[in-house]
């Protein structure tokens, strides 16, 4: 019920129950404080007339003060209405008694009240008396009991009890409490309304980025929010939307350059299988001819479906989506693996492959320490997504090096990373186009490769995707004459994804 609750509506909510339970707490502190006063008020008047009694009791020598003594005491409380008083003497007689209030019984037999040692201990501290209330025909009152000593022991000791009727008292905190719920009440309600305007207003630069978010379409991915004109609250979301905007318009760019590269280099081999059909059927041809045309065709159907094939495989590389098995992978292993697969090609330019292994085990000739170094240059990998970069960057090397030139490997071993480089001697790549190698269907020389059939410019592309999939890196260096491409991968991928988490 609360999540499909707006935020408006949740904020005013939370506000006003925090309210709510505020005046509560301040309605029961100010009830209980102003029925302390009233307790206290009455204790004072109440210890006042006892401490006038014990005055006159402590006075009582004979029988004749003890005879006089209900007179002296009518005396002193002549003109106080409201005060009920019942006075016995040591035998349980009543010397004076309030005709219109009967103390019940259990108050004098309470032995554990501080009038149970008042005669021990003297003179009675009147205000440290427990305050006793009971109700009696329908009236509340609030009363003291205690002791007194007189001036003969023979005549003590005298219990006096004391009491007021609070009717008047408990009338008032009737009517106060209940004006004082009212207006709780009252309070909560308007502060249920405040909270709502409150909240309502408090979203409004939410509710603008809200407004603004909803006009950025496809062809306005420039838009950005106003950071400056959103509270500090909002900036870092703010921000972040930004950010993903940016995000969202650097993919959509690259996913029309994309587009339109991969029509440009579709267009060109359809109108050419077009032409060539429509010349061909133009007029009528010997066998030999048709043959000639149809092999043609097959060669460009070929390389349609090889960058058909390469766009599917570099789409899923991207996504990480062949990224399904990965499984222990000898790096020198593959490397001379494709040194064999690739050895034909090099004889025809009197090519040569050297492999370099940077690791102080490499010098040691023992088993242990062989099988160590096997054990330093072997990762966690997809076997033949890694073969396949390993296979593009070695056939491009291949592909531009000079004749009677050496194409070198070097492996280097770090702490979580294994370093691969492939360098080969040939013509240097200019610093413009070295940043623009790994873009799909990049050519630096587009008409001498297209020309003679190579590749559509999708294999560096393939590759960085591959050690993008890795959590690795790929980068080139290409300066007087010599040009090498490294290769950066991480030798596990669950601490990899956790780096490129964090």
């Amino acid at each position: 019920m609360l999540k499909r609750l707006s935020l408006t509506a949740r904020l005013s909510l939370f506000f006003t129950s925090l309210a709510c339970v505020v005046l509560l707490a301040l309605g029961w502190l100010i009830g209980v404080s102003i029925e302390q006063h009233f307790e206290e008020q009455d204790r004072h008047a109440l210890s006042g007339k006892l401490e006038l009694a014990q005055h006159i009791i402590e006075r009582v020598e004979t029988e004749e003060d003890l005879q006089h003594l209900q007179t002296q005491l009518s005396d002193a409380l002549v003109g106080h209405h409201d005060l009920m008083i019942h006075i016995l003497d040591n035998q349980q007689r009543a010397i004076l008694s309030s005709d219109h209030h009967r103390f019940p019984v259990d108050i004098f037999n309470d032995k554990t009240g501080s009038h149970a040692n008042s005669i021990t201990s003297g003179a009675v501290d009147t205000h440290a008396l427990p305050l006793r209330q009971w109700q009696s025909e329908g009236q509340s009152y609030r009363g003291l009991v205690t002791q007194f000593n007189t001036k003969n022991p023979i005549y003590a000791p005298i219990t006096v009890a004391i009491a007021t009727d609070i009717a008047h008292h408990q009338s008032f905190m009737r009517t106060f409490m209940k004006t004082l719920w009212l207006f709780v009440a009252g309070a909560a309600v308007l502060t249920a309304l405040l909270a709502w305007v409150a909240a309502s207003r408090g979203l409004g630069p939410l509710r603008t980025m809200g407004q603004r978010a909803s006009t950025i379409t496809a062809d306005k991915l420039d838009q950005r929010l106003a950071i400056d004109a959103v509270p500090p609250e909002l900036a870092d979301l703010a921000e972040h939307l930004n950010q993903m905007l940016a995000r969202l318009q650097e993919a959509f760019d690259r996913l029309s350059a994309f587009s339109s590269d991969l029509a440009h280099e579709l267009r060109t081999p359809i109108s050419n299988l077009m032409m060539q059909t429509q010349v061909s059927l133009s007029q009528p041809r010997d066998a030999q001819s048709y043959r000639e045309i149809l092999e043609s065709n097959a060669e460009e159907y070929a390389r349609l479906a090889r960058m058909i094939s390469d766009m599917l495989f570099l789409a899923k590389a991207e996504n990480g989506a062949q990224l399904v098995h990965c499984e222990t992978v000898q790096i020198d292993s593959e490397i001379k693996a494709l040194f064999d697969f690739y050895e034909m090609l090099a004889e025809e330019k009197a090519l040569s492959f050297h492999l370099a292994l940077d690791a102080p085990q490499a010098s040691d000739s023992s088993n242990n320490t062989q099988d160590a170094q096997t054990e330093l240059f072997t990762l966690e990998a997809d076997r033949l997504m890694l073969r396949r970069a390993f296979s593009n960057i070695l056939s491009n090397a291949i592909r531009h090096a000079q004749t009677n030139s050496t194409v070198e490997v070097s492996l280097a071993v770090e702490a979580d990373y294994i370093t691969v480089s492939i360098e080969n001697c040939g013509d240097t790549i200019a610093a413009d186009q070295l940043t623009r190698l790994f873009e799909r269907f990049y050519r630096g020389d587009y008409a001498r490769q297209h020309a003679s059939g190579e590749g559509a410019g999708l294999g560096l592309a393939i590759v960085q995707a591959i050690v993008r999939g890795h959590h690795g890196s790929i980068s080139a260096q290409s300066e007087q004459g010599r040009t090498r491409f490294t290769l950066l991968l991480p030798r596990r991928q669950d601490q990899a994804k956790t780096t490129a988490a964090e």
